[in-house]
């Protein structure tokens, strides 16, 4: 049986349905991240997985017992917030040991030992003394994670926990993050509208809809085969375009003198929606097929890459291209379309 096991977990606010029977398993040590714009169900989801909501039906089992019904304190997970809540008049040590004093029966010495040893594991050895406020603010994420580790959690649970971060220590803690999952591999889940964080950090994504279950896979299958319009444009960018099946194995663009093989997966597809990638456009290729003529429309130079919008037939396509402009605005260019699938609109 998997270590975390959720069954037709459903929640209403009066006519307001949050989570709509979304049911799923997590294996031990795996870290599950729960994606989905504002307002899709994830926090509420964590809530109910935390004890903080009360989910009007379903089943929530850790470790083989079943969590609905227990209050919050006797669940024995650990909490990672948005904001993390640590108390600006505490030292490093008192605000990492304030959960010990609270739940276990430990003498002094113990707990200052239990307390070194999360320190050394979150990377601040010999900050017991240090004020709160004189931290950065990585540091004071790590003293949040260890407030949660020390607890010896059977389950560890974010809810988005950098969205408030600069980008650049946004990006180093999300590294922490996993590299203290590699090394401790606890049971996590993890909870943001944020894809790059998802599709790095995780093992699994589930992708949640209006409350909706929309996708349940490894971040490689959920950005190569997003199987619906939602998925493929929430989950990195997308370009899509209506298209008819022939009977010869082909999709044909409407209204576009356009033809491109069919993949053997989406044959028994009953969609009319293509979508591709815009790293699966290329640009002036030296050779192949599924080669078609386009004038660049607009650049975009994002420093590492450039973006272009370029019209082939009656649509327009983004692409990217590696380094910095090679075409300007009426640029004549032909295209390629490497790789494509149908998704559900």
């Amino acid at each position: 049986m998997a270590f975390v096991n959720i069954q037709n977990l459903r929640k209403t606010y009066g006519d307001v349905v949050a989570v709509n029977d979304v049911s799923l398993d997590i294996e031990e040590g795996e870290f599950v991240s729960i994606l989905g714009p504002s307002g899709s169900g994830k926090t509420t989801m964590l809530k109910s997985i935390a004890g903080f909501v009360d989910p009007t039906a379903g089943s929530i089992v850790v470790a083989g017992n079943e969590m609905i019904g227990l209050p919050p304190e006797d669940r024995n997970m650990g909490l990672v917030f948005q904001r993390l809540a640590l108390f600006p008049h505490m030292s490093v040590f008192d605000n990492v040991a304030f959960g010990l004093r609270h739940r276990e029966n430990l003498t002094e010495a113990e707990m200052e030992e239990r307390v070194a040893e999360i320190l050394e594991i979150v990377s601040l050895p010999g900050y017991e003394d240090r004020n709160i406020q004189n931290l950065s603010g990585g540091e004071q994420q790590r003293v949040a994670l260890a407030r949660v580790l020390v607890l010896e959690p059977d389950l560890l649970l974010y809810d988005e926990p950098l969205s408030d971060l600069d980008r650049q220590l946004r990006e180093q803690m999300r590294r922490e993050i996993k590299d203290l999952h590699d090394r401790l591999e606890i049971t996590s889940i993890y909870v943001t509208h944020n894809q790059r964080e998802a599709l790095t950090l995780s093992d699994r994504v589930l992708v949640l809809h209006e409350g909706e279950k929309v996708r349940y896979a490894p971040p490689s299958e959920i950005y190569q085969d997003p199987q619906s319009k939602f998925v493929a444009n929430f989950v990195g960018d997308s370009n899509f375009v209506s298209v008819t099946k022939g009977q010869n194995g082909t999709v044909a663009f409407e209204d576009d003198d356009i033809s491109l093989p069919m993949h053997e997966a989406d044959a028994d597809a009953t969609t009319d929606l293509l979508y591709i990638r815009p790293e699966d456009i290329t640009i002036n290729p030296s050779d192949g097929d599924r080669v078609f003529s386009g004038t660049v429309r607009s650049t975009v130079h994002l420093g590492s890459v450039t973006e272009y919008k370029i019209e082939v037939g009656g649509n327009e396509f983004l692409t990217t291209d590696l380094g910095a402009p090679k075409y300007t605005k009426g640029d004549s260019v032909t295209v390629q379309f490497e790789d494509y699938g149908l998704v559900e609109a």
